[in-house]
């Protein structure tokens, strides 16, 4: 009688744990499939229409880290212009999940140009946030 009862709890398990209604993540990838929705991070600055560098050697660029325990790192990307395409790529780099900054020289920013910033957070099991994304124009004068 008792093996009945365990079969038939193993057998209520397995059917919660496969309908896609009652289990929000795979199976087989445990706390870290839980936590891959994740949102897009909250970019912090630059997030003006115009950023002054008068006098300045370079630019910190800030975000949130408020997912950062499921973050394994962030994607940060800057571009040319307005067109997050690769042809305006000037800069792409990994940042570890213990930091929420990032400073670039000045010296990479032309005066009355605008740039795009992107971030995306990727989790520990592999999977990117959709991107958070910001235009600004430099002023150097």
């Amino acid at each position: 009688m008792q093996r009945k009862i365990k079969y038939f709890l193993s057998l209520c398990l397995l059917l919660l744990f496969t309908s896609s209604s009652a289990y929000p993540f795979e199976i087989g990838k445990g706390i870290v499939g839980a936590l891959n929705n994740l949102p897009e991070p909250r970019l912090i600055f630059p997030i003006t229409e115009t950023v002054i560098l008068t006098g300045k050697t370079d630019l910190e660029f800030k975000w949130g880290d408020e997912y950062a325990v499921t973050v394994d790192h962030y994607d940060f990307r800057l571009y040319k212009g307005y067109n997050t395409v690769e042809a305006n790529l000037l800069l792409k780099k990994q940042i570890s999940s213990q930091f929420n900054t990032i400073k670039i020289n000045i010296d990479k920013f032309e005066d009355g140009q605008v740039y795009t910033w992107t971030l995306k957070q990727v989790s520990l099991g592999g999977e990117k946030s959709d991107a958070s994304f910001d235009s600004f124009k430099v002023i150097k004068k």
